[in-house]
């Protein structure tokens, strides 16, 4: 089964194309809002930001995209902005939950949710694709004959309960920055359950236990290991500036 899309006239303003990976971090890692995309055993090619490799489709409900991701999307570019323009992390858990939610986006992104019963034999008919929408919109579930709902509001259910259920995953961790002054940063996908990740071409976090320094500039040789390791770890693709 596809993913559904929106009514041709989408009054209600639903998010269409949902970005696994933060928009705004995929424009980092861009020259003209374009980037070099390398697909595992396949060619490299020059996609937009916008490109549908990047995009989940309606993988998640609206609700995930604006009441779930919106705020720990803005908590995590408080902590980026902060890091290029030199300042300390201040809010290691708000880094720690996007690494989180990045990740179970991109999962339901690629392995779409199937409709789940949320009531059993519940006595009612399927509402028409306005009014669903008109629900959607205002956060709520719509909920369809015999009692299913939507795959992407089982996406949602298992999104806000895998952000509480997997948060002592980062217990104990801190964020380091790893700064490169020559040598550009690469991007995997999605760094799945790999402690860190690019942020920019020039920004890597390494998340780290015990007395480690908060930021540190590397070389290039640990740059490039760096890189061969966010390779290994990408799941189709990884990507990064266009002159790389």
């Amino acid at each position: 089964m596809s993913f559904e899309t929106t009514s041709d006239n989408n009054d209600y303003r639903l998010t269409k194309n949902q970005h696994f990976h933060m928009k705004a971090i995929l424009k980092r890692f861009s020259l003209n809002n374009m980037l070099q995309v390398s697909f595992k055993g396949a060619e490299t090619k020059s996609i937009g930001v916008k490109g549908s490799c990047f995009l989940g489709n309606r993988a998640w409900s609206q609700e995930c995209e604006t009441l779930v991701s919106h705020p720990i999307e803005n908590k995590f570019l408080r902590e980026v902005e902060r890091i290029e323009s030199g300042e300390s992390i201040s809010d290691h858990k708000a880094i720690s939950d996007y690494h989180l939610l990045w990740y179970l986006r991109w999962h339901y992104s690629i392995n779409q949710a199937e409709d789940s019963e949320l009531f059993n034999n519940f006595p009612c008919g399927t509402l028409d694709k306005n009014t669903e929408e008109l629900i959607e919109s205002l956060g709520k579930v719509p909920v369809r004959t015999g009692g299913k709902i939507a795959g992407r509001f089982t996406a949602t259910l298992d999104i806000k309960q895998l952000l509480i259920d997997n948060k002592d995953v980062y217990s104990g961790y801190q964020w380091q920055v790893l700064e490169s002054n020559d040598k550009k940063f690469i991007s995997a996908d999605c760094y799945a359950k790999s402690m860190g990740m690019a942020i920019s071409p020039k920004y890597y976090l390494m998340a780290v236990k015990g007395r480690e320094e908060e930021h540190r500039v590397i070389n290039n040789v640990e740059v490039n290991d760096l890189n061969r390791s966010s390779i290994e770890i990408a799941q189709n693709f990884y990507f990064g500036c266009n002159e790389s």
